[in-house]
């Protein structure tokens, strides 16, 4: 027996202000401006009626309510960016360059000192997504998160391989689309869209 239909829509933030080439991380570092145009452009491909989810850091809840003003998402902590421990901040070329001796062809599986690899991330992304797909179950839920996170739902909900996640590209407020619905007591996922990208 199918049950309701829940809704995820994930909004990468804006833009890191100057910070793109670095491992940022969960420094809270602010986002880049939203244009008006484009956060207008976006806001039309939103419902009216959504409860709107955010991570707890500054440029995910700037770009929410760059999209819908006086909005107040609920600030989900498993939804934190991915802790690059010592390397938070760094350049990437510069963390490449005093780490060749990783193996770099599984990128997922690399934890940076005092902090988590993205394999670690993707449990904590994956459990909020299920407990508040099971708490808001046949709600729409718009989740301004960070790219780590949406490549990770787009995972769980495909059942694919992180190495393959990470390969797919989500730009700064693109969007993606799941849908989530129990079917005989298995959760089944559609996907309507993936790094839907206006300013493209």
């Amino acid at each position: 027996m199918a049950g309701v239909r829940t809704e995820w829509i994930w909004i990468v933030h804006a833009p890191v202000q100057g910070r793109e080439s670095r491992y940022y991380g969960q420094l809270d570092v602010a986002a880049e401006p939203v244009d008006a145009a484009l956060a207008a452009a976006v806001a039309r491909r939103l419902p009216p009626v959504a409860v709107w989810l955010s991570s707890p850091l500054t440029r995910t809840r700037t770009t929410a309510l760059a999209l819908k003003a006086g909005v107040d998402p609920v600030v989900v902590g498993d939804f934190n960016d991915q802790h690059y421990g010592r390397w938070q901040g760094m350049g990437f070329n510069d963390v490449f360059a005093a780490n060749r001796t990783l193996d770099w062809s599984q990128p997922a599986d690399i934890r940076p000192p005092e902090g988590e690899s993205f394999a670690d991330m993707s449990v904590r992304v994956a459990a909020g997504i299920d407990r508040l797909t099971a708490h808001y179950a046949g709600h729409t839920l718009i989740s301004i998160a960070h790219a780590g996170a949406v490549r990770i739902a787009i995972s769980h909900a495909l059942d694919i391989d992180l190495a393959t996640a990470m390969r797919i590209e989500v730009a700064p407020l693109s969007i993606t689309r799941l849908g989530h619905r129990e079917i005989n007591g298995t959760a089944q996922w559609s996907v309507g869209c993936i790094n839907f990208d206006l300013a493209a």
